[in-house]
């Protein structure tokens, strides 16, 4: 990571001239900075807010989960060294996925398919899980009803699924 912002902050510095070179430098700067310190609030910020800086002018971008951490990101920016102003075009939006949640679905979606996959009988590749915040989707064709039950009770058990949604087709 390192080696990707020293890159890019040389790049930034040696396509101006004189006190742009200056410029530029304090710029790439104070984003790194108040990239860290958005960090600070939400790890998920990384994926969620943009940052640009144009003369220690901050403009946030992207979206946030509620107005007090949408808050928190400006303060946060304004608290950066070299920020003279912050202009926040953020927007809520609670339903903002980031990294966490996405690999908590993807972990339980896994288990579930793995739980399924160890019930004697049953194909899973002809079901596919999907998880949403402890929702389990199951889509998929089986070739009976017995089948389609052993899959649903079997995501039910999983730890961690709230309800499951069942769109499985029996087609025998």
């Amino acid at each position: 990571m390192r080696a990707v912002v020293a890159i890019v902050l040389f790049a930034a510095v040696t396509s101006c001239s004189g006190g742009q070179q200056k410029n530029a430098a304090s710029d790439a700067f104070v984003t790194v900075a108040v990239k860290a310190k958005l960090a600070s609030v939400d790890v998920d910020s990384a994926d969620a807010v943009g940052v640009s800086v144009a003369n220690g002018t901050v403009t946030l971008t992207g979206k946030a989960h509620t107005e007090q951490e949408k808050q928190q990101y400006a303060a946060e920016a304004r608290s950066a060294d070299g920020v003279t102003a912050v202009d926040d075009r953020l927007v809520i939006d609670p339903n903002e996925r980031g990294v966490r949640e996405q690999s908590a679905d993807v972990t339980l979606a896994g288990k579930v398919s793995a739980a399924i996959a160890g019930q004697a009988g049953i194909n899973v590749f002809h079901v596919k899980v999907t998880a949403q915040d402890g929702v389990v989707t199951i889509d998929g064709t089986v070739p009976s009803n017995s089948v389609a039950r052993t899959i649903v009770d079997t995501a039910r058990g999983v730890e961690g699924v709230k309800s499951v949604v069942n769109n499985v087709t029996v087609h025998p």
